[in-house]
């Protein structure tokens, strides 16, 4: 059911005791900012961002990551900010015309869950872009998954947690037919062909042809 959202100020959209917000979909901090975020985007768009440690590392992290980005804000998207010790972020609901709508958790600092964290709040449009220390946003959209085989002999591929592809940046290891690649994310990094994976409800990188050209992700036919 659509949400109105002028008629929903003052109200909590998101159900915290949902699995969105909890372990294991959700280990950030609990009521904490980037928990919140997390959650919300999940919740209500199916997209998992994954915890990015403070507020404040959000922005660059997703960004790397190969997250669209926005300098203004739009429906369904993470507000970054990078001001103080922790930053910030939060999530816009929904923009019309002149009109920001958002939630946000932690805004008080109190670190603990309470009456005003989650509710939906409004602010205009040049209000909003004259924030001091925004970032800019990360988009939350589902992402068109395409199923890719693993070739390797012993059907094992390498996930980093970036697509800086260094032995510090490798997650584990894992042993798979197939593995979920995100469309449209291949790149060229220093010599190899790597590609973005969704396994087990988290992203990472992988390689899909090595610097000597030999292929370990086909896509399935």
């Amino acid at each position: 059911m659509a949400i109105k959202y002028s008629k929903s100020l003052g109200k909590r959209l998101a159900d915290f005791g949902a699995k969105y917000y909890n372990p294991p979909l959700n280990t950030a901090s609990r009521g904490q900012c980037v928990w919140y975020t997390q959650g919300r985007a999940n919740e209500k768009k199916g997209v998992y961002i994954g915890a990015r440690g403070n507020g404040k590392d959000v922005y660059e992290s997703c960004k790397k990551d190969g997250y669209q980005v926005s300098k203004y804000p739009k429906a369904n998207s993470i507000a970054c900010y990078n001001g103080g010790t922790y930053g910030h972020v939060r999530y816009v609901e929904y923009v019309i015309g002149d009109t920001v709508y958002y939630t946000e958790s932690n805004e008080d600092s109190d670190n603990v869950l309470n009456a005003s964290d989650g509710i939906l709040k409004k602010m205009s449009l040049t209000s909003w872009m004259n924030q001091p220390n925004l970032q800019g946003h990360v988009v939350v959209k589902r992402e068109k998954l395409i199923d890719f085989k693993v070739t390797t002999p012993n059907k094992k591929i390498g996930l980093y947690k970036s697509g800086n592809m260094k032995k510090r940046n490798r997650v584990k290891s894992v042993k798979a037919g197939t593995v979920k690649v995100v469309a449209g994310s291949g790149k060229i990094k220093n010599g190899r062909d790597i590609v973005k994976v969704l396994y087990d409800n988290r992203y990472y990188w992988a390689i899909r042809k090595t610097k000597a050209k030999v292929r370990q992700l086909k896509r399935v036919k």
